[in-house]
C-alpha cells in the first residue's frame, strides 16, 4: 500500500464557466508587462478590468504544439484561493474585450514559463495573435523553446513570466511501465463490468489515451488511461451504444494498480458523449499540493474538469466547466 500523502488533482475548467474552484494558499499579485516599444501604454484601472471582465490574477494557459506552430490558451485565472472562469461580461463589445484582453494579457514579445509534470521545462514567446475562442477568449501564436528533454512534448501549462509556481524540480517523467502496460486493461475491463456494459471488440484498440505521472509518494508512478467504444478522443459524434472509461491508479504491492478515481459514462443513459483525457498537473501553488488538468470532449464542444482530493481522503470530481462550443482533437503524443 502506498503511503499517504495529501494533495488535491485540479481539472480546471473550461473558459466559459462560471463557477468558482476553491484550493488553499498564495497571495498573488499581477503587473501587467510593460507594452511593446512604439505602443502607448494603456493604463486600465481596477474597476475598468472588472467592468470589462479583463484578468485580475495570475493566468493559467493551455499550450499545445502543432503543425503551423505553438498556440497559448487562456483558461482560467488564480484569485487567492480561487478560481475564476474568463469570460467577457454580457455588456461588453465582443471588439472591446478582445481588443483590451490582448493588451493586458497576450501583448507581443511577452514570455510564459512552461511546465510539463510539475516542473519549469521553458518558455513560450507570444508572435501573434491566434483566433479567438467559442467562449469568446483571445489566443495567441508563438514560439516555444524548452530544455532538450521536453524537446518533443505537445503541450504544456503555462503561467506568465514571474506570476506562476517558484518551483525546482528537474524534468524527469516517468514512463509507462511494463506493469502499467498490464493493468491497464485488465482495470478498464473490472469498471465496464461493474457498470453492466459490454466488452469493446478490443482492449488495446480502445485504449486512446495511456500516462504515467506522479503526484503522491511511492516507488511507483500513477497512470491515467482513457478508454473508448464506438468513439474518438475529440470533439465529434460517437456511435450508437458509445461509452468511455476513465480513470486514475495508483499501485498497491499485493493488488496491482487499483483505481483511486473513475468515470464510466453510458452516453446513451447519460446524456451524451464526454470523453476525457489527462492534459498535465502542477503544483500551482507552490506549497506542497498538486492539481491536474485534464480535457473533456463532447459531440460539439470541448471544456476542462477538475477533480481533488477532499477530507475524507476520496478522489472525486470538485467542479465541472460549462461545454464551449468547438473544440480540437489531442494533440499528437
Amino acid at each position: 500500500m502506498r503511503s499517504f500523502r495529501p494533495a488535491v488533482l485540479l481539472i480546471v475548467t473550461v473558459l466559459a464557466a462560471c463557477d468558482n474552484v476553491q484550493w488553499g494558499g498564495g497571495d498573488w499579485h499581477v503587473v501587467p508587462p510593460p507594452p511593446p516599444s512604439g505602443m502607448t501604454e494603456i493604463q486600465p484601472d481596477a474597476t475598468e478590468f472588472m467592468d470589462l471582465g479583463l484578468p485580475r490574477a495570475p493566468v493559467l494557459f493551455h499550450v499545445t504544439r502543432g503543425e503551423r506552430g505553438a498556440t497559448l490558451l487562456p483558461i482560467a485565472e488564480l484569485s487567492g484561493d480561487t478560481l475564476r472562469a474568463i469570460r467577457r461580461p454580457a455588456g461588453v463589445a465582443p471588439e472591446a474585450f478582445e481588443s483590451r484582453f490582448r493588451e493586458a494579457v497576450l501583448r507581443p514579445g511577452a514570455q510564459y514559463t512552461l511546465y510539463r509534470r510539475g516542473a519549469p521545462v521553458g518558455t513560450f514567446t507570444v508572435q501573434g495573435q491566434g483566433p479567438v475562442t467559442p467562449c469568446g477568449v483571445p489566443t495567441a501564436t508563438g514560439i516555444v523553446t524548452t530544455v532538450a528533454a521536453a524537446s518533443g512534448v505537445p503541450e504544456f501549462l503555462a503561467f506568465q513570466r514571474g506570476l506562476g509556481p517558484e518551483i525546482r524540480a528537474d524534468y524527469n517523467p516517468p514512463q509507462i511501465t511494463g506493469s502499467m502496460s498490464r493493468y491497464a486493461s485488465i482495470v478498464a475491463e473490472r469498471l465496464v463490468l461493474q457498470a453492466g456494459l459490454p466488452r469493446p471488440r478490443s482492449w488495446p484498440g480502445a485504449q486512446r489515451d495511456l500516462k504515467a505521472f506522479e503526484v503522491l509518494q511511492g516507488a511507483d508512478p500513477e497512470m491515467a488511461a482513457t478508454y473508448l467504444s464506438g468513439d474518438r478522443l475529440g470533439v465529434g459524434p460517437a456511435e450508437p451504444g458509445g461509452y468511455s472509461v476513465f480513470y486514475i491508479a495508483d499501485y498497491e504491492t499485493r493488488r496491482g494498480y487499483q483505481p483511486i478515481y473513475s468515470e464510466v459514462r453510458n452516453y446513451d443513459k447519460a446524456g451524451g458523449k464526454a470523453a476525457p483525457r489527462l492534459v498535465d498537473h502542477l503544483n500551482m501553488n507552490g506549497q506542497g499540493e498538486q492539481e491536474i488538468l485534464v480535457q473533456v470532449y463532447g459531440p460539439a464542444q470541448s471544456w476542462y474538469e477538475l477533480i481533488h482530493r477532499d477530507s475524507r481522503g476520496r478522489w472525486v470530481k470538485g467542479w465541472q466547466g460549462q461545454p464551449c462550443p468547438g473544440g480540437a482533437t489531442p494533440p499528437a503524443r
